[in-house]
């Protein structure tokens, strides 16, 4: 994973965990994960994802129109080896539904979605750009919304089918917000009051 700045902030099993800035189209990992909402008057694709759509020449805004996906909430697309400039091996985009009602409960909720993907894939490095609500987000949203995330992560983990001890895993969120340490130190939170 080149250029990625990363703080630890802790681990579950083999999964370990890290808060950072992350490119999408320039930064490599095994899964890229994004979000795209569903077509509405009030949503587009903006943000990450308008980065990553426009490096794809626009793949994700076609399927979205053309119905391929569309992204309800909760649904999923993967694209195995996205063509170049993205060097990411492969490429999650998770249905966010209607971004205007998108709150920290459902940001949880689709977090749980990513993981349970991510290790049905069986990768060893992933990258989760679902984001805490907003870059402009207050304080106390972004400590909701990083509080659901990581309790969706460790439950998708918790309730994973096998069980076995897997290879190490980087798991990378992205925090493109104002408050990204209150984010970091709240997934920290969850992390150390987890029953294991």
């Amino acid at each position: 994973m080149t250029g990625i700045a990363t703080q630890h902030v802790g681990s579950f099993r083999a999964m370990h965990f890290h808060t950072g800035s992350v490119d999408p189209v320039a930064d490599r990992v095994d899964l890229l994960i994004v979000g795209m909402p569903e077509i509405s008057c009030a949503s587009q694709i903006g943000g990450i994802t308008c980065a990553l759509d426009a490096a794809l020449s626009g793949t994700l805004s076609h399927l979205r129109a053309g119905g391929v996906f569309e992204g309800r909430f909760g649904e999923t697309l993967i694209l195995s080896s996205p063509p170049s400039p993205v060097r990411s091996n492969s490429l999650l985009v998770v249905g966010m539904g209607d971004a205007d009602q998108l709150d920290a409960a459902r940001l949880g909720r689709l977090a749980a979605v990513a993981m349970r993907a991510a290790v049905q894939l069986d990768v060893r490095s992933m990258a989760c750009l679902l984001g805490p609500i907003s870059i402009d987000a207050s304080a106390n949203d972004v400590a909701q919304a990083a509080r659901e995330m990581m309790i969706g992560v460790l439950g998708a983990l918790d309730k994973h089918q096998d069980r076995r001890k897997v290879d190490d895993t980087i798991c990378i969120f992205d925090l493109r917000t104002l408050h990204a340490d209150i984010a970091t130190d709240r997934f920290k939170a969850v992390l150390n009051q987890w029953d294991f």
